[in-house]
């Protein structure tokens, strides 16, 4: 089950790769179809790996790189027709950047359910961007849903600012050095040291 939900967020990584083509490749149905399930992976990859356990540094690491992989492409495609995005594609690179300086300095974010909110409202605000673009919504839908999705993004980027640089309990400790493999891809020390 470890391998199965490693593979499922590598796929979202390598898929959203070729989206750029994809998207003048298939039928735009077919294109929206592709976003949804790619979105839904991030919820399915975090479900199964919670459910049965099998929750490893690698995973969080690697999901954290899919899903700002994702969005970062799809919006980069969408700035010619819907240049309102780019608020929310600076956004998204804000918070990669507090993720990585987090991962640098030996600390971890805890999925809050501000970060699940906000993933959902910038996937919303993407798929109304090419709906837009592919001629299925009024430009309002884009514009409501940028907007929530940059309040959301707002949020988020406040509370992982506190949780990182004002919470006593988030100072790094020295750990013990472990081998590569236990650091990445053990369940147990996951568990352990995920805070």
């Amino acid at each position: 089950m470890k391998i199965f939900v490693n593979c499922l967020t590598i796929s979202r990584f390598v898929v959203a790769l070729f989206l750029p083509w994809m998207k003048y490749q298939y039928s735009s149905y077919l294109f929206l179809c592709v976003l949804v399930l790619l979105f839904l992976t991030d919820t399915i990859d975090g479900f199964l790996a919670r459910k049965f356990q099998v929750q490893t540094f690698f995973g969080a690491l690697m999901d954290t790189i899919a899903d700002k992989a994702l969005n970062i492409i799809l919006l980069l495609c969408l700035l010619s027709s819907c240049p309102l995005l780019w608020v929310i594609l600076l956004g998204e690179i804000i918070i990669f950047g507090i993720n990585s300086i987090a991962f640098l300095t030996g600390k971890r974010i805890q999925a809050s359910i501000f970060g699940k909110a906000k993933m959902w409202l910038v996937a919303f605000s993407i798929l109304f961007g090419y709906l837009y673009e592919f001629q299925g919504c009024d430009y309002s839908w884009v514009v409501s849903g940028a907007v929530l999705a940059f309040v959301s993004q707002l949020i988020t980027i406040v509370n992982y600012v506190q949780t990182l640089f004002l919470h006593p309990t988030f100072v790094s400790k020295k750990k013990e050095k472990v081998p590569f493999q236990t650091l990445l891809f053990d369940t147990q020390y996951y568990l352990e040291n995920r805070s």
